[in-house]
């Protein structure tokens, strides 16, 4: 399929064409004129319908489970029934389907093997389109969801391990029973409750071919993708733990779960050996089994992991067969502990959630709510009737404030159709309970050619004279792209301000500390952006200059985020992200900002969450990684959030050298600041021992666990001369504590943005350093 941009995608396109195109109910009872096969073994069984070409899938006990009943070639067009069912052997079937097209040819091969099932559709004929290719199917008595099937990789470079996806899952859940239907590629926005997306490829012969792989079993899905997907893995492990985000709200001893699948046919004899590393690179360790895992069978296990008050885990487990160690898997999640807290800032708080919550197909919506809560947020950035996430209801009830980022502007209509947009917009904003409506996103890299006057005269202006005298809502320009100032001095001659109360742009970020405003220009002569452009204090502090000389409008960071897509040069190691977490949101405090909203909280893109991609920026955005368990970023977010909640920004910090930096904070329980130094530079990745020569975009990442700072300061700092112990905390809210002797306190600084709190420090003076 060709690349799907989040930006242009349009949801339900295969659906929309043909939901309606199988209107009577779908068979959930066997027929009488059925054609079986059967693995030798007993363990699934498919009939087929000789009239309609219906397919019963049968779990090992005889349950019927699934049923598929025909096949979309296109949008407009499918199967009927069929025109014949041929068994070629115990174990394999033919169905030939009757289609709407007489040049179209639609034959499913279906093959019967050890608690493994395959039926592949070949498809010929002009009308075929491959991208459209759907199967229709009904759940027999069970649930779906919607499960990609991912592998565990390490680079032969080095670097660290990361995911890759390796087909798209369907699991359906029984009472009883559970079956994974596996498919090389889906788009689940392009389907619906009748219809998988199941795309098709060239064959030899110069048709197309999709194929579904049925694994039935009580296992979880990630082992029944091990056994269905189409690489040579005899092995798999899958680590996960009971507790929501694996995410405690106090310390100790965790259970973290494993399960081992054997994929092949004969049973193995297994060793798991797993590790557990803190913040710090503390070691835990120990080994689980040996235990025989029968042929395609699961072996549960599980091991704890000690976990301090404020702490982060890194797991790994790596299962071998005992009597040959070459034969591995290994898969990696992280476990937390980060305490309640009780936000106190209500309506005023700066922190929100940019992209839909779009985890409501694992974790309750509650949960989702919950942890959303726990790290600070108060703002979910869109929400609307028939928008995916948390209905607005919902998040009322929930305690959240919303707004609506929508686009479909009527740029070159008529005046009647403009009109009666925004009388439609207004309305839907006004429904939903919107404190701002947030008009389109990213119009500067999206619509380089449509000039903000006309944005400005074809949607705003119609906009505003449709809110009236008495508006409901706020409204921002869209999210920028960058601190985009050529577009912002367009929409200034525009006249724009004038229909807007906020400023919302997105400050990307490359590898760069969030403190980095590098010289400028930014832009090359003929208009092209430098890598320098994508930093984040620089344009911050460019958007609050903006803003302020044209009418004190809001500042909002409608897209912020820390990418740690792995070994990239280009992006954040996962200690680094933290750290730029808990720096960017403090100096959003200091420059005024309204709200940050992130852009995402787990890692993903819209149109397919959950799926694992190295290669695309675009997954690594997330508080969360894709099993959604937490990055340290998670912690992060949450330390500045509670620091912040209610705080006042009082100014900088000046030291004798320049390259130390802080920021001082007052808030209605006292003062802390925030302190870091630049001796090793605003470059992150940038190690040439980690590159390689070969591959530009390569760099390897190293371990969160790892301290990549080498410049290490210590600073004497003053203190209240009754303090006796000054508190530090990291970028993840770790404290450490310094005794302070005579109205002095020692303290080593690097580097990692640290929290003070009891250092009797002003924005007048200018303190040493050695």
């Amino acid at each position: 399929m060709p690349d799907l941009s989040r930006r242009t995608f349009v949801r339900g396109s295969l659906a929309a064409g043909g939901t309606g195109l199988l209107s009577a109910a779908l068979p959930a009872t066997a027929q009488a004129a059925d054609v079986t096969v059967t693995d030798p073994a007993g363990t699934v069984t498919l009939a087929a319908d000789d009239a309609t070409g219906a397919i019963r899938v049968h779990d090992g006990g005889g349950t019927h489970r699934l049923t598929i009943t025909h096949f979309k070639y296109s949008n407009t067009a499918r199967t009927f029934n069929a025109s014949s069912v041929t068994k070629l052997s115990d174990t394999e079937l033919h169905v030939q389907y009757v289609t709407q097209h007489p040049t179209v040819t639609v034959k499913a091969v279906v093959v019967a093997g050890l608690r493994k099932a395959r039926i592949r559709w070949e498809v010929s004929g002009a009308e075929a389109v491959p991208g459209q290719f759907a199967i229709a199917r009904a759940v027999v008595n069970g649930t779906e969801t919607y499960q990609p099937v991912t592998l565990w990789n390490r680079d032969g470079g080095g670097g660290i391990p990361y995911e890759t996806t390796h087909g798209v899952g369907y699991a359906m859940t029984y009472a009883d029973n559970r079956l994974l239907l596996r498919l090389r590629d889906s788009t689940p926005g392009f389907g619906d409750a009748t219809w998988l997306h199941a795309p098709g490829t060239a064959a030899a012969d110069g048709g197309f071919v999709t194929e579904t792989v049925l694994v039935p079993g009580l296992m979880r899905a990630h082992s029944a993708g091990v056994i269905a997907r189409d690489i040579l893995t005899p092995l798999g492990i899958d680590l996960w733990t009971d507790q929501p985000f694996h995410v405690w709200n106090t310390g100790g001893a965790k259970t973290v779960n494993a399960q081992v699948v054997n994929a092949e046919a004969t049973a193995r004899q297994v060793r798991v050996a797993w590790t557990a590393r803190t913040w710090d690179g503390a070691v835990q360790s120990g080994t689980t089994g040996p235990a025989t895992v029968a042929a395609r069978s699961v072996w549960n296990s599980s091991f704890q992991v000690a976990l301090g008050g404020r702490d982060i885990a890194f797991v790994e487990a790596v299962v071998n067969d005992v009597t040959n160690a070459s034969v591995t898997a290994f898969a990696r999640t992280n476990v937390a502990v980060l305490s309640s807290s009780s936000y106190q800032a209500g309506d005023a708080s700066m922190f929100g959630l940019a992209n839909y919550p779009w985890m409501l197909t694992g974790p309750a919506q509650d949960d989702v709510a919950a942890l959303m809560k726990l790290i600070g947020m108060k703002w979910v950035r869109t929400a609307y009737a028939g928008a995916p996430g948390i209905p607005p209801a919902e998040l009322d009830r929930l305690g959240f404030q919303h707004n609506v980022q929508l686009g479909d502007l009527p740029i070159g209509k008529p005046a009647d159709e403009q009109e009666a947009w925004a009388a439609a917009r207004v309305a839907l904003c006004v429904d939903a309970g919107a404190r701002y409506y947030e008009c389109d996103n990213e119009l500067n890299l999206t619509e380089p050619g449509l000039e903000p006057e006309q944005y400005v005269t074809d949607a705003l202006a119609p906009l505003r004279h449709a809110m009236g005298d008495d508006p409901a809502f706020k409204v921002m320009t869209c999210g920028l792209a960058g601190l985009d100032e050529a577009w912002l001095d367009k929409f200034t001659e525009a006249d724009g301000w004038r229909h807007v109360d906020v400023l919302a742009y997105h400050p990307g970020r490359g590898n760069y500390v969030a403190d980095y405003d590098p010289p400028e220009p930014w832009l090359e002569p003929d208009g092209r952006r430098k890598p320098v452009f994508w930093n984040f204090i620089g344009s911050l502090r460019k958007a609050h200059e903006v803003r302020t000389v044209n009418g004190r409008k809001e500042l909002w960071l409608t897209e912020a985020y820390a990418s740690t897509q792995p070994n990239r040069w280009w992006t954040d190691t996962y200690r680094h992200a933290a750290e730029n977490v808990l720096l960017q949101l403090m100096f959003a405090k200091a420059y005024g900002v309204r709200c940050v909203t992130w852009y995402t909280l787990d890692d993903g893109i819209e149109q397919q969450p959950r799926e694992a991609d190295p290669g695309d920026v675009e997954y690594h955005f997330g508080l969360l990684l894709r099993d959604r368990s937490p990055k340290p970023s998670l912690l992060a977010f949450a330390t500045a959030a509670r620091f912040l909640d209610q705080a006042q920004y009082d100014g900088r910090i000046t030291f004798s050298d320049p390259e130390v930096k802080g920021l001082l904070f007052t808030t209605p329980t006292g003062r802390f600041c925030v302190l870091w130094t630049r001796r090793d530079g605003y470059v992150l990745n940038d190690d040439p021992a980690r590159r390689d020569p070969g591959n530009p975009v390569y760099y390897r990442t190293p371990e969160p666990w790892l301290d990549p700072w080498p410049t290490k300061t210590p600073i004497s700092l003053p203190t209240p001369a009754a303090t006796t112990t000054v508190r530090e905390l990291n970028s993840i809210g770790q404290e450490t504590l310094h005794t302070a002797t005579a109205g002095r306190v020692t303290v080593t600084l690097d580097g990692a943005p640290r929290i003070f709190v009891g250092l009797d420090l002003t924005t007048t003076d200018l303190y040493p350093v050695n």
